[in-house]
């Protein structure tokens, strides 16, 4: 006969503790094993550590991680690449079942942990829905052809993504200094068609942890349909939030506008940027205002037993639009 009784063992694999219940104190009469039980255990263990390998794997990709991608949840996304082929399979041994374009819109329903390295960026790839010829289909994408947030305003998509990492590597007190930049584009969409697009490099580390994007009106600049600004931060105390401005013009073309940074570490720091533009409060036609200010914490405290702040940093610059050049330019004091 067999006597048994449950037991919870925890059984740590990969930084994670599992629960597997598993029969304790089996006494066996001679020549009986209990082999369903056994089968049972097994299946359960390697079952629980097959969904936890998968899932780790899936998550482990940093260089992704700007794109906002949680891949249990089901998302929006444009495609950002010029072309991207569609698979079958999340690999590249079969040919490609579809071709989408820039600005084609998908849904993201799912993830492998396949992955693929391109242009330095390792990524999975993502299964998902979209629509061709009036008919709804399926297939896989390599995650570097997908956009980050969708950005739209009307019939005109404004499509970002990471191209590609780069490094940029500077000489500091006689010593050659190499840090690690992302290479990020932004693409104007209209009717199917890229009619303008831009590029910038953003710092490769905390503060590229996130990011979102927003699309304003002209903020009355001359000859501006819309402001397009998008951020990068890492969401925690002491990594800076970068703010990259562009205006996109009647003309549609991409301006690349001053940048902003802003800092700041529990009340004990702050580095701020502020603009001012044209139709905002205290705004000058056709020029772009600056304010900084850092102040830190002092030893004082107010009524409330809070921290008093210092000042230690006030400057402001002015910037001049010229619509008909579609040029910003910093005036000289």
């Amino acid at each position: 006969m067999i006597s048994s009784k449950i037991q919870f063992l925890p059984i740590f694999h990969k930084n994670h503790w599992f629960p597997v219940f598993m029969a304790r104190g089996l006494s066996l009469s001679p020549g009986l094993i209990n082999l369903a039980a056994m089968k049972t255990m097994i299946l359960l263990v390697l079952t629980l550590l097959s969904i936890t390998v998968k899932a780790q794997s899936i998550d482990d990709f940093p260089d992704m991680r700007s794109w906002g991608i949680y891949y249990s949840d089901t998302l929006e996304r444009y495609i950002y690449a010029d072309t991207a082929y569609i698979r079958i399979s999340p690999d590249t041994k079969q040919p490609p079942i579809d071709t989408l374009l820039t600005g084609d819109n998908i849904l993201i329903t799912g993830a492998s942990p396949n992955s693929l390295t391109i242009r330095g960026l390792k990524g999975p790839w993502l299964k998902i829905k979209y629509s061709k010829n009036g008919e709804e289909r399926n297939g896989y994408i390599w995650q570097g052809l997908v956009s980050c947030t969708p950005l739209r305003r009307g019939d005109t998509k404004f499509v970002f993504g990471i191209e590609r990492k780069m490094d940029s590597s500077y000489i500091i007190e006689n010593s050659k200094q190499t840090f690690p930049f992302f290479q990020v584009r932004l693409k104007v969409v209209q009717n199917g068609t890229v009619i303008s697009r831009a590029a910038f490099a953003t710092p490769n580390d905390e503060s590229a942890n996130f990011s979102e994007g927003k699309v304003m009106s002209g903020l009355g600049l001359t000859n501006v349909q819309n402001m397009v600004v998008l951020s990068f931060n890492g969401a925690a105390c002491g990594v800076p939030s970068l703010d990259y401005y562009f205006a996109f013009t009647k003309n549609n073309s991409l301006v690349r506008f001053p940048d902003k940074t802003n800092v700041g570490d529990a009340g004990v720091y702050y580095h701020s940027e502020t603009f001012i533009f044209p139709s905002e409060k205290n705004g000058k036609p056709d020029q772009l205002i600056w304010n900084l200010l850092e102040e830190e914490e002092t030893e004082k405290t107010d009524k409330n037993g809070e921290p008093i702040m210092k000042v230690t940093a006030k400057k402001n610059k002015t910037w001049v639009w010229d619509h008909q050049k579609e040029t910003i330019t910093e005036l000289k004091k």
